[in-house]
């Protein structure tokens, strides 16, 4: 039986709950060491990534990424911020910021399974798209 990324990070996480950090280390290796066993190594990344959803979910944390084709103002990223709170629930936002001059204008927000894109690059695409159809 093959075993998918979200149940080895949904056990994982049930793993290590509540465990003290030694536990928690002790405990990831025996799961790393299963992964070996069942040749799941590859699945590795992908693991870590649902497994972090999960504990920040269960934290009340959401991790986001802000592209831009310059540099935000702390307005405008904490403008951003309150936003995600709202639409999430999420106590805590970890925003992590990026310039990308491909944007133009405007910005690219990728948060969760979500992207909010207000690019000007976007717009130009679409008005393409639209022409040419």
């Amino acid at each position: 039986m093959k075993i998918s990324v979200s149940q080895y990070a949904s056990a994982l996480f049930d793993l290590v709950a509540g465990k003290s950090e030694k536990e928690a280390i002790a405990v990831i290796k025996s799961f790393v060491a299963v992964l070996g066993k069942n040749h799941d190594l590859n699945k590795a990344e992908a693991i870590s990534e649902a497994f972090n959803e999960l504990w920040n979910k269960a934290h009340g944390e959401l991790n986001a990424k802000l592209s831009s084709a310059r540099e935000l103002s702390a307005a405008i990223r904490e403008t951003v911020t309150d936003y995600l709170k709202q639409q999430t629930g999420a106590k805590k936002i970890i925003l992590e910021t990026e310039i990308n001059p491909e944007i133009i204008g405007g910005f690219v927000l990728r948060y969760g399974s979500k992207v909010l894109d207000g690019s000007l690059k976007n717009s130009l695409d679409s008005l393409k798209n639209k022409i040419s159809n």
